[in-house]
């Protein structure tokens, strides 16, 4: 995470480790906080980590007796909370020790994701009112199967041109909170907040959704007759992503290139020539300005 708490960073596998969607985004704030706590200690040296911890404990008012140790993941948390602006309630050390615990069964291993906080306290908000009546209604939501949607192409790598080819069966498996197929159809149950998964048509209509929202740009490139590979880009424009798959790809069939370079300019230009055709979505900065 940032320093400015822009960002929350998160493993996908919390996704299956809550027992509802309030939970599991709690959790995803919980390893946030803990993960901007850590980024702070690895960024300064131990004395102004410690005095950092002084002053929130100062303006919290918690006592000697509850002051976690300047050593312990409980300390990174309380940083990390005060860096993402996010009030931890019961600032004692069993809490605080709580959180650690419940973050290091879900940690270990596997993809990340880094979500714009602004996605975060959206659909956390919706999914409070949706979970709690008496919570209320956000004047702007992101739904739970944005959210996971979301959170499962944030998870996967980008490349050195800053945008992932991504299929449809890849989102559905890390949208239940798996890295990999294999796990996906080895696990022996899916929790009842992710089943039954996400279907082909789900995943269509809510990844057009949010392209339609500014949330990403999206790029088809054309492979043949069996279809194309879809980039997903939280930075580019669409016509810059466009541009940025066709040199990506160009770049990486030297040998094809080579043999027939004007071809393939020819089918990059007329690419580049539709996607400017195609009214943009608008996005601003990385991972957009959407609004659900």
């Amino acid at each position: 995470m940032s320093d400015s708490g822009k960002y929350f960073t998160f493993p996908l596998a919390v996704l299956h480790a809550g027992n509802s969607p309030f939970e599991c985004i709690n959790l995803a704030i919980d390893c946030g906080m803990l993960s901007a706590g850590k980024g702070f200690r690895h960024l300064n040296d131990h004395e102004d980590f410690e005095e950092k911890l002084d002053e929130i404990c100062e303006e919290k008012q918690i006592g000697k007796t509850s002051r976690p140790s300047p050593h312990s993941q409980s300390a990174e948390i309380l940083v990390g909370a005060s860096i993402c602006n996010v009030k931890l309630g019961r600032y004692t050390r069993p809490h605080l020790e709580n959180i650690v615990d419940l973050i290091a069964n879900v940690t270990p291993g596997g993809a990340f994701v880094r979500m714009k906080s602004e996605f975060m306290w959206h659909a956390f908000k919706q999914t409070k009112a949706e979970e709690q009546p008496t919570s209320a209604w956000p004047d702007k939501g992101i739904s739970w199967r944005e959210w996971r949607i979301l959170a499962a192409i944030l998870s996967v790598k980008r490349n050195r041109a800053d945008f992932a080819f991504i299929g449809w069966e890849t989102i559905q498996v890390r949208a239940c909170g798996f890295t990999t197929k294999k796990a996906f159809r080895d696990a022996e149950s899916i929790p009842n907040h992710l089943s039954p998964p996400l279907s082909r048509r789900q995943i269509r209509d809510t990844t057009d959704q949010l392209e339609n929202l500014g949330f990403y740009a999206r790029f088809r490139f054309s492979t043949g007759s069996r279809g194309g590979l879809m980039a997903y880009s939280f930075r580019h424009q669409r016509d810059e992503l466009a541009k940025a798959v066709c040199d990506f790809k160009n770049f990486g069939d030297r040998v094809k290139i080579k043999a027939n370079r004007a071809d393939d300019a020819l089918k990059c230009l007329e690419m580049l020539e539709r996607a400017k055709s195609r009214p943009r979505s608008g996005q601003q900065g990385d991972q957009g300005s959407g609004q659900g």
